[in-house]
């Protein structure tokens, strides 16, 4: 861990802290909390506080341009370049190509909630961004096959992926289980996901799910996930060589911190910036490093896991 990037995590526990005292005293996590509450306190007290002014906050439809919409959205974290179509402050419809991410905010997490917070973020995960495919975009899949010895149509499907928003699933409790949080995620995704998975990268599941003291990580390639060789030789024998970690799950001390890491990381990429004159992108990513929360939280710890069983 750099010393940068402890001293980043030390502010982001000190506000986990805060944070926590203050959604407690306002009932936030109580299962009657309004969606309103709940929504207002992350997005003033946690978003308003590490993203940047040039990031809109809003609520409401995101659409494509072949008419495609999606379900009511609780939080939509857009690029304010772009045009955005309010009704009234903060609420309106929202092309895709400028959302950045989108959240669903329950006070508490029940397996309806759930069921339903999934189904919203699919509906934002089918829809179609409008890209011009120039120069850049052939360049990135030319690295993206010498980088990773994959053929031209899995780096174009890869590069697909890094234009869908990230979507997050928060709740500041839940009624579910460890086990049952994870199993629910698990029988939801093979009644509805397995046929958009492409190259392994899922796009109808949430980047992060964060229920209480549990969290849902996605292997989105943020953060390695290894579930170890005893479990893989059993994933092995019973769904073949091409099975692996699609989502983990874990018990956590912070609902806020790892929320407000991969955002950060999510912002940044997205946004930028790059330098004027030679087009370098600089990088904040060492300033907020996810792995050095999964490395003190997670490593080594009980987990449970989701397996893709790839293309038999």
């Amino acid at each position: 861990m750099s010393p940068h990037s402890k001293r980043v995590q030390i502010w982001f526990d000190r506000l986990e802290t805060n944070l926590e005292a203050e959604a407690q005293q306002a009932g936030l996590f109580e299962h009657g909390t309004m969606i309103g509450s709940a929504r207002e306190f992350l997005v003033k007290r946690v978003l308003r506080s590490i993203l940047p002014p040039l990031l809109h906050i809003g609520s409401g439809k995101i659409i494509d341009a072949v008419g495609n919409s999606s379900k009511q959205v609780d939080i939509i974290l857009y690029d304010s370049r772009f045009p955005v179509f309010e009704i009234e402050s903060g609420v309106g419809l929202y092309p895709i190509e400028g959302v950045l991410g989108t959240i669903e905010v329950k006070s508490s997490l029940t397996q309806d909630h759930l069921r339903k917070a999934l189904e919203n973020t699919r509906s934002i995960l089918a829809l179609s961004a409008s890209i011009y495919k120039e120069s850049k975009w052939s360049d990135r899949i030319e690295q993206l096959v010498k980088e990773q010895g994959i053929n031209a149509d899995e780096a174009t499907r890869k590069l697909s992926y890094e234009f869908i928003p990230a979507s997050y699933v928060f709740a500041y409790n839940t009624c579910l289980s460890f086990e049952k949080l994870s199993s629910a995620v698990n029988d939801w995704f093979n009644g509805h996901g397995e046929p958009s998975i492409q190259s392994g990268l899922c796009a109808v599941l949430p980047r992060i799910i964060i229920a209480g003291q549990r969290i849902g990580l996605l292997d989105d390639g943020y953060i390695q996930i290894d579930p170890g060789d005893d479990v893989r030789k059993e994933w092995y024998k019973q769904c073949g060589p091409t099975a692996r970690a699609l989502m983990s799950f874990w018990d956590t001390k912070r609902r806020f911190g790892f929320l407000a890491a991969h955002i950060l990381h999510t912002v940044s990429a997205r946004l930028g910036p790059s330098h004027t004159t030679n087009g370098c992108q600089y990088s904040s990513d060492h300033y907020y490093q996810g792995i050095d929360y999964f490395e003190v939280d997670m490593k080594g710890k009980g987990a449970l896991h989701i397996c893709w069983k790839g293309n038999k």
